[in-house]
């Protein structure tokens, strides 16, 4: 900014001497008064202008190379002005070669008036057109954040008592880090503990050693918003996306520019209960970054997946366990129900 207000008053200055040697020689050497009249003119046009990109060159970020031609003309302007009132009037060869070189000089100036000032206003107004916007998307962004809550991606606390996961999460873990695994679906029924499983895994140590702070937790459900997914993802982890996010397309565009810059420590993305018809969205997900891997959970077992860990049902020794700490935290009793009324709870809650 300081380099753009320095080159203005050097063309204001430059400008000024140039204009006040055309007047005066104008007025002494005849034989030029005709092209250099012209010359006046044209400056006494540009007056005004040069003051206001003097005034305002702060603002306006004068391109540097187009105004330093310019001040090069109007400085080689003047010393042929001057020269021109040096030349008597019978130097007939003088005449023709310097009037030649005052025309050219006076077409220089037309063409600034022409063409390179209308390019500064043009290119001024949508300088100030793409400030407006990114001013209008700030504010946009900041309006949304207090409409739209905010959702944690953090991983959901475990209740107090989770029985028959010891197994699961090892088998689950020794496929999860394998190299080759980028997506890995667990699946079963609904109420058999995919979730719980998942959160159990994240408190696992070699688990949260290699992923540290980049665990992420979405629950999808039934009606996945891609769009609110992303935004809560970018404000998770306190970054800014490039542009506004307007549309699905735009969150997907831009997670990458969000998975790069927490890396490159590796990246556990859980999408949480993603239903049937919504299988295709753990790929959209799917970017091909280093140590980034999706786990998703899910009651349907999608075909296209190519790697799955199916959690199975609980026994019945673990099945009792854990109805029965289920019934006694409810109803405060010690009361053991049938074990024929037992086996009818298969599993734990997700």
């Amino acid at each position: 900014m300081a380099a753009g207000a320095a080159l203005g008053a050097v063309f204001g200055e430059v400008f000024a001497v140039f204009h006040d040697s055309v007047k005066e020689v104008g007025s002494k050497a005849l034989m030029f008064k005709p092209i250099l009249k012209s010359l006046e003119s044209q400056l006494g046009i540009l007056a005004p202008l040069v003051e206001d990109i003097r005034q305002l060159s702060e603002q306006l970020e004068l391109r540097k190379v187009e105004t330093e031609t310019l001040i090069e003309h109007m400085k080689k302007g003047e010393k042929l002005v001057r020269k021109c009132s040096k030349i008597r009037w019978w130097n007939y060869c003088f005449k023709v070669y310097y009037s030649t070189k005052l025309q050219e000089l006076d077409n220089e100036i037309l063409k600034f008036c022409q063409v390179v000032l209308p390019v500064y206003g043009t290119r001024n107004s949508l300088m100030a057109l793409s400030s407006m916007n990114r001013m209008l998307q700030k504010v946009d962004s900041v309006v949304e954040s207090l409409e739209t809550p905010r959702v944690s991606c953090a991983v959901p606390g475990l209740r107090d008592l989770t029985v028959g996961l010891k197994i699961p999460i090892m088998e689950l873990k020794t496929l999860l880090l394998k190299e080759e695994v980028q997506l890995l679906l667990v699946t079963a029924p609904g109420g058999c503990g995919k979730t719980t499983l998942v959160q159990k895994l994240c408190q696992d140590d070699q688990i949260k050693g290699i992923y540290k702070e980049n665990i992420l937790f979405v629950n999808v459900s039934k009606t996945p918003n891609v769009k609110v997914i992303v935004k809560n993802l970018f404000d998770y982890k306190r970054f800014r996306p490039e542009f506004l996010i307007q549309s699905d397309e735009d969150a997907i565009e831009q997670l990458p520019q969000l998975l790069n810059h927490i890396g490159p420590d590796p990246i556990l993305l859980i999408l949480d209960d993603v239903w049937l018809g919504s299988e295709s969205l753990p790929e959209k997900f799917k970017f091909n970054i280093p140590k980034y891997k999706i786990l998703v959970t899910s009651r349907t077992a999608f075909p296209r997946f190519e790697f799955t860990y199916n959690l199975k049902l609980l026994n019945d020794v673990d099945a009792n366990d854990l109805f029965c700490h289920s019934a006694s935290l409810q109803d405060g009793s010690s009361y053991i129900p049938a074990e024929e009324d037992i086996k009818k709870v298969p599993c734990q809650s997700d």
